[in-house]
């Protein structure tokens, strides 16, 4: 049996999961949410109508929705939650002049094995 130390003094800080950026086109983003309608196992969409303010749990979207949401650029963002390889992932797309600015996540919400 192991024991692990939890907020040791000597730990090193937790690290932050990467962030990954990038600008995609209109065909582009029709391709991502392709492939996480197939590859993926989706868990919510939500759509960000305001510059501020907090979208209410019960917001969510379909991905039909989201596709028309996006086409008709009446949403300021979406966030996608999705499963994949075992772990969580939310990508945020954001409305842009030079299209779709996405920023990708990976979120490990498990709790480490003791």
């Amino acid at each position: 049996m192991s024991a692990q130390t939890i907020n040791s003094s000597d730990d090193a800080p937790p690290q932050l999961p990467a962030l990954h950026t990038t600008v995609l086109d209109a065909a582009q983003v029709g391709q991502l949410l392709c492939d996480i309608e197939a590859c993926t196992k989706l868990v919510e969409i939500l759509p960000k109508y305001a510059a501020q303010g907090r979208v209410p749990d019960a917001a969510g979207v379909s991905l039909a929705e989201a596709r028309t949401l996006l086409a008709t650029r009446t949403v300021r963002g979406l966030q996608l939650r999705y499963r994949y390889d075992g772990a969580d992932w939310w990508d945020t797309l954001i409305m842009a002049v030079e299209g779709y600015r996405v920023v990708r996540i990976r979120h490990d919400f498990g709790v480490a094995n003791a």
